[in-house]
């Protein structure tokens, strides 16, 4: 008997087997009865007493455990008579991974038993652990490459034989390697991204990017036999992001993928040095380390002065494997004059960035000379006060008599550095004291002027200007800036998924200036990753990924992706949907209904979306003809839970009842039970006032119907007539269909 479960859908997907969509589940008990892989029921040695049963195949859906249950078949048994075999259940042709398992299906009937051989090749099957030959077939497990070869089934006994046969093809799994992996470059390079791919010499390669398919354009190419490399020049920001490479073959795929991430080159200070105090003639040495698109390269100052390589200094660059360029400063034998603020710079054409710490070399402590500085308004300036020489107390600015700071704009570093913020023309310009504490009561100053001057002001240029501008003024403090770029971010969908499922989204920023933050909100509120919600986010500076490793109900909701830097906040959103297949919280059951009271048919189910319940109503007893809708009126509703509400349970209403439950999502579940209605006890037929002569036997009637055993009770007044006791009453009691009726028959005294 074979149990016919495939979903036309799944089948048609290339998802899996059925046996591994559903799997039969044998409630039968002997070593007669056998479950193949395929969910046929094998009966071996058929006897009688098979054909008193009724044979039903109950499935369970692997993912939503969704289960079913088939109609009822029976078996008819006929005395043996003596045949050739017959093959009953056969295979053609097959193609499966290495490493899997499967059942070449092979049952036979005929009398006598036939005996069942099989051969690989033309030849009989040789010893080997991993194949097991059964009633219904042979299994081979842990499948092999050599193991493919056409297979043959030969079934034999006394009055003849048959064979089938068939072609076994066992083929490696596809396995993807995506190279390079995790990638971190700079605005403008040439990428190469190439696709491995092992087990198949026939494959088809797709790309995508943040979960969308990768379309050809100036920048993009996708070369090689199988779109197996593919190509970006001149690469920007917006083509950061999760590459993913597919490799497909007859239903088998396989992916990898990697994480790009385009730098915009600005130069990143990432290894320096701390101040010290030194000996005079004892050596030391400066080290700085920047990371920047191209490599940067570093220069040195001390005291604002460029560090010339000479005998004093030596200084070597180099860059590293990783893209580090590292910068060292050698001082073999410093006298007190080479102690001082010293600074590297690391350059390249993104911008630039800096570092500084003091040295100070032993000895009596003085002031270098400082020249007047000229700072720009609405800018920041340092102002270094270059002593050397140590030890000192302490080191203080003043201007015009006052301490330094005094506003919010003012800064004085332990260094003896002093730094405006937001220069102001006319607040901040004048002369500036710097007092170095050498002894108790003792100090040396120097001072130093500052000029202010107002930028140039330019009006914007749009940012697709990218030419080299000559400016001609009489200022020499000119600032050109283009307005802030706000940031810009990828449309993304999110696919609808289920329950159980994996949910990967990422969301891109494609422009913008840095920094840029990057959170995630679901309906309105922060998103705080851990176990609590299920959730995990990974975010590098202009890309965030939100995973979800286990897909539930309560992930359902809009989710936005807020990026936000100096210019302005945008946000992205989304709506995710979680589908979850219906499945019963409440099954019916076989019910009884007490005729004329309400009565409810329990039915509740769950899933999302909500699942739509339909009723149907199959009236009779015995096996359900044809269901038809339960016509819904004042008397019949459908409850909110998806239970049937009968207000006032009629006769008509006995029968089978069958809950269909359905909301698009997978295949649609139902469940039949049986109403029965219970009928009181009630008089149908009662005898009606009468005459009778003296001395004359009378009968009376009375039919009764309603739920059995029925008892019809005598009285006369208010007393029980008992016929067993006073012999002039009888009572015959009769049963037609589901009525009762008594007969008493009365003999009438002269005078009663």
């Amino acid at each position: 008997m074979k149990c016919e479960t495939q979903n036309k859908r799944e089948a048609e997907s290339g998802q899996a087997p059925v046996t591994q969509l559903r799997t039969c589940s044998p409630h039968l008990k002997g070593n007669r009865f056998s479950l193949t892989s395929f969910g046929a029921l094998y009966i071996s040695d058929v006897q009688k007493e098979d054909a008193l049963s009724t044979y039903r195949c109950i499935t369970k859906h692997k993912y939503s455990g969704e289960t079913r249950q088939s109609n009822g078949a029976r078996l008819s048994v006929m005395d043996p008579n003596e045949s050739s075999p017959t093959i009953l259940d056969s295979f053609q042709a097959g193609e499966v991974q290495a490493g899997q398992s499967i059942e070449l299906p092979c049952t036979a009937g005929g009398y006598p038993s036939p005996t069942v051989r099989w051969l690989k090749d033309g030849r009989p099957l040789p010893s080997d652990a991993r194949w097991t030959r059964r009633l219904t077939g042979l299994t081979i497990s842990d499948l092999r490459l050599e193991d493919s070869g056409s297979y043959a089934c030969e079934v034999t006994n006394s009055f003849g034989s048959k064979e089938v046969s068939g072609q076994l093809h066992v083929i490696d799994p596809l396995r993807v390697t995506l190279s390079p992996k995790n990638l971190k470059t700079g605005i403008s390079s040439t990428l190469f991204f190439t696709c491995t791919v092992e087990g198949s010499p026939e494959y088809t390669v797709s790309w995508y990017r943040n979960t969308e398919p990768i379309v050809p354009d100036q920048h993009i190419s996708i070369q090689g036999q199988h779109n197996d490399t593919l190509q970006i020049t001149a690469a920007q920001k917006f083509h950061s992001g999760a590459y993913q490479c597919f490799a497909s073959r007859k239903g088998h795929t396989a992916q990898d993928f990697s994480i790009i991430l385009l730098e915009d080159g600005t130069p990143r200070i990432v290894s320096s040095f701390s101040e010290r105090v030194v000996n005079p003639g004892e050596p030391f040495s400066l080290m700085c380390g920047a990371k920047g698109a191209p490599p940067p390269s570093i220069t040195w100052t001390l005291d604002d002065e460029p560090v010339v390589r000479d005998s004093t200094y030596k200084t070597s660059q180099y860059t590293l494997s990783d893209g580090l360029t590292v910068s060292h400063v050698n001082v073999s034998s410093p006298l007190i004059r080479d102690g001082g603020v010293y600074r590297c710079v690391a350059r390249n054409s993104a911008g630039s960035a800096e570092y500084q710490a003091r040295i100070n070399v032993r000895g009596p402590p003085r002031i270098r000379p400082m020249r007047d500085i000229t700072a720009v308004a609405g800018r920041n300036t340092y102002i270094t006060c270059r002593v050397i020489g140590y030890p000192y107390y302490s080191i203080k600015w003043l201007k015009d008599g006052m301490q330094l700071p005094d506003n919010h704009r003012q800064v004085v570093f332990e260094n003896g550095t002093l730094r405006l913020t937001d220069v102001q023309k006319g607040a901040d310009e004048g002369t500036y004291l710097c007092s170095v504490l050498i002894q108790p009561q003792v100090s040396i100053n120097q001072t130093v002027h500052v000029t202010v001057k107002a930028a140039l002001q330019m009006a914007a240029l749009p940012l697709f200007h990218v030419y080299r501008f000559l400016c001609f003024t009489d200022s020499f403090a000119l600032f050109l800036s283009p307005p802030p770029v706000p940031p810009l971010i990828q449309p993304f969908d999110i696919p609808s998924t289920s329950v159980g499922k994996l949910m990967y989204i990422a969301c891109v920023v494609s422009s913008g200036d840095m920094p840029i933050r990057i959170t995630w909100h679901k309906d309105g509120q922060l998103i705080i990753p851990g176990s609590a919600s299920g959730v995990g986010i990974e975010t590098k500076e202009f890309m965030s990924s939100l995973q979800i490793s286990k897909v539930t109900l309560k992930h359902n909701g809009n989710y936005t992706c807020i990026a936000s830097n100096a210019a302005a906040t945008v946000s992205w959103e989304r709506q995710l949907i979680v589908t979850v297949p219906p499945r019963f919280t409440v099954q019916p059951n076989n019910q009884d209904c007490i005729y004329g009271k309400a009565g409810v048919l329990n039915c509740s189910v769950e899933g999302y979306p909500p699942p739509k319940v339909m009723w149907k109503h199959a009236k009779g007893v015995g096996n359900p003809q044809q269901y038809h809708p339960v016509p819904l009126t004042g008397r019949i509703q459908i409850m909110s839970n998806g239970s049937l509400l009968i207000r006032h349970v009629l006769e008509d209403d006995r029968g089978y009842y069958l809950c269909q439950a359905s909301n698009g999502v997978g295949s649609d579940i139902s469940k039949s039970m049986i109403l029965t209605v219970k009928i009181p006890a009630m008089i149908t037929s009662h005898p009606n006032t009468t005459m009778a002569r003296k001395g004359q036997t009378k009968e009376l009637n009375c039919t009764a119907r309603g739920e059995q055993p029925i008892i019809i009770r005598w009285e006369r007044g208010d007393t029980v007539i008992d016929a067993e006791r006073n012999p002039r009453y009888s009572i015959i009691i009769n049963k037609k269909g589901d009525e009762v009726i008594s007969t008493l028959k009365v003999r009438f005294r002269l005078q009663l």
